[in-house]
């Protein structure tokens, strides 16, 4: 069993464009959540979510969108971990 040719779509939810919205909205505020961002950008929910986890690696951490960063010694230290 095959599957047909399907035609490409491009991906503009994670553009440049959107992505520079959804900063600017989280600027403003870093505990506002995914509905709110999406109501003041015109995208989707799910479209706001995959920019902030995907392409600017933020997660949500006592209610506040944080960078998700590891240094060096905090890596090591959950490898060497008693």
């Amino acid at each position: 069993m095959e599957d047909e040719p399907r035609p490409n779509r491009p991906v503009t939810a994670c553009g440049a464009a959107n992505i520079s919205k959804v900063l600017v909205s989280l600027s403003d505020d870093r505990r506002k959540t995914c509905e709110e961002i999406s109501t003041e950008t015109s995208m989707s929910r799910t479209s706001v979510f995959r920019v902030l986890t995907n392409k600017l690696n933020k997660e949500k951490k006592f209610s506040k969108w944080v960078p998700h960063l590891l240094t060096d010694e905090q890596k090591e230290s959950r490898v060497n971990f008693p």
